[in-house]
């Protein structure tokens, strides 16, 4: 019987460390995969940059988010170039805009409503609060160990702050919201289809556009920058992209971003302002 005993306890000693073996080699293969996907993925941010300041037209990429593949050490990736300009500021843009970004996602008005004034509320100096506003003793009470900042949005992800924020709002409105914009509206050229919803458009027009653009009938709204650097735009400083890139291999998915303003300098052609 201890015989038994002991080839039994061999036999579940050896099979443990079969298995921990295996976890071993399948995690080394998925970091490996991982890592090769980290590359191709910047690969793509790094062709969507050269495409931005390639002053030939017909190597011009659209710049309204409509994605295109390329191919990087044998690994297919999806690249979308989004001009900023076109998404909804949430520092520069009036109220109705935000309400109307708010109903776009699918909040009903009186949702919508308190967001709207909670994001501006957010943003404001002072105790004065709105009427479906959120202070600081909103917060407090609340349970939260903050308050509202009582100055501009510093990043599109400060936004998960705001009282009531939930991770599926935010990452609805992510792709339309920006604090790099400087316009008191986003331009309906290059906005994403719920910009165009939160400015009015109905959603037959919406697919028009959006069908249009993936048939490249729509042209980007003059050049995506100037011979210097600069902002095709009076007035504004520079002109500021966020370029997306994904990939898949093995069911690993790898998606990252990179948001860079162009700055003119030779020496320092771009700012990276921020990458996710």
């Amino acid at each position: 019987m201890l015989v038994l005993l002991g080839v039994a306890l061999l036999s579940l000693m050896v099979e443990s460390a079969l298995l921990v073996a295996t976890r071993s080699v399948d995690t080394a293969a998925a970091e490996a995969i991982r890592l090769r996907l980290d590359g191709a993925t910047q690969a793509g941010i790094t062709e969507g940059i050269l495409a931005l300041v390639d002053r030939r037209p017909a190597a011009r990429w659209p710049v309204d988010g409509t994605p295109r593949d390329i191919a990087f050490d044998g690994v297919q990736v999806r690249v979308a170039i989004s001009s900023e300009l076109g998404k909804i500021d949430l520092n520069n843009d009036a109220r109705p805009l935000i309400f109307g970004l708010f109903s776009a996602a699918g909040l009903d008005a009186t949702d919508a409503d308190t967001f709207a004034d909670r994001v501006l509320d957010w943003r404001e100096p002072g105790a004065a609060r709105r009427l479906n506003g959120a202070k600081a003793a909103d917060y407090r009470a609340a349970g939260l160990p903050y308050g509202p900042r009582g100055g501009p949005f510093q990043s599109i992800d400060e936004l998960n702050l705001v009282l009531g924020m939930t991770p599926d709002l935010s990452a609805r409105l992510a792709p339309a919201i920006t604090v790099y914009s400087v316009l008191p509206a986003p331009q309906p050229q290059t906005a994403p289809p719920l910009v165009l919803r939160a400015i009015g458009m109905d959603s037959a027009s919406i697919e028009a556009v959006m069908a249009a653009r993936a048939k490249g009938e729509v042209a980007p709204s003059g050049p995506q920058i100037g011979p210097d650097g600069q902002s095709p735009i009076p007035g504004l400083p520079t002109t500021v992209f966020t370029i997306t890139a994904a990939a898949r291999l093995r069911g690993v998915l790898v998606v990252h971003s990179e948001t860079i303003r162009f700055t003119g300098n030779p020496q320092r052609p771009f700012w990276v302002l921020a990458w996710r």
